[in-house]
C-alpha cells in the first residue's frame, strides 16, 4: 500500500502526535537534570530560555544553543547544562521526520512555583 501524500490532513496529524511523544520523551527526561541556578533563585531572577537542539537520529546531542535568552547568564547556562546532561536521548522514531531533528524547546524559570515549568 502507498504511503499517503505529504499533504494528506491525516498524515499530516499523525507525524504532528509522533512529535509531541518524542517532545514528551525529552521534556521528562531533561527534568532529571534541571535545577534552578542558586545565584538566580537568591537573585530573584527569572525568565524564559529558548533552546535549540539538534539530535540526530541515534538520540545523540550534535549541538545545543541559546535561540532567546532569559535575559540571565545563569539561567541560560543552566538551561544548556541539563541538556547536555540529558543526552543521549532517545532515538528518534523511524516515521518521524528529520535527519538531524531540530527542537526548539522552551523552558521558563519561576521564583512562584517551587518546581520548574
Amino acid at each position: 500500500m502507498p504511503a499517503p501524500p505529504s499533504n494528506s490532513a491525516d498524515w499530516l496529524i499523525g507525524k504532528g502526535r509522533a512529535r509531541n511523544a518524542y517532545l514528551d520523551q525529552v521534556a521528562r527526561l531533561t527534568s532529571r537534570y534541571r535545577r534552578y541556578p542558586r545565584v538566580a533563585a537568591d537573585n530573584k531572577q527569572e525568565g524564559r530560555v529558548v533552546t535549540r537542539v539538534t539530535i540526530g537520529r541515534d538520540g545523540r546531542l550534535i549541538d545545543v544553543r541559546i535561540d532567546k535568552s532569559s535575559g540571565w547568564p545563569a539561567i541560560d547556562a543552566a538551561e544548556l547544562e541539563t541538556i547536555r546532561k540529558s543526552a543521549p536521548f532517545p532515538a528518534v522514531p523511524a516515521d518521524m521526520p528529520g535527519d538531524p531533528l531540530i527542537l526548539i524547546l522552551p523552558i521558563h524559570y519561576d521564583l512562584t512555583f517551587s518546581r520548574i515549568r
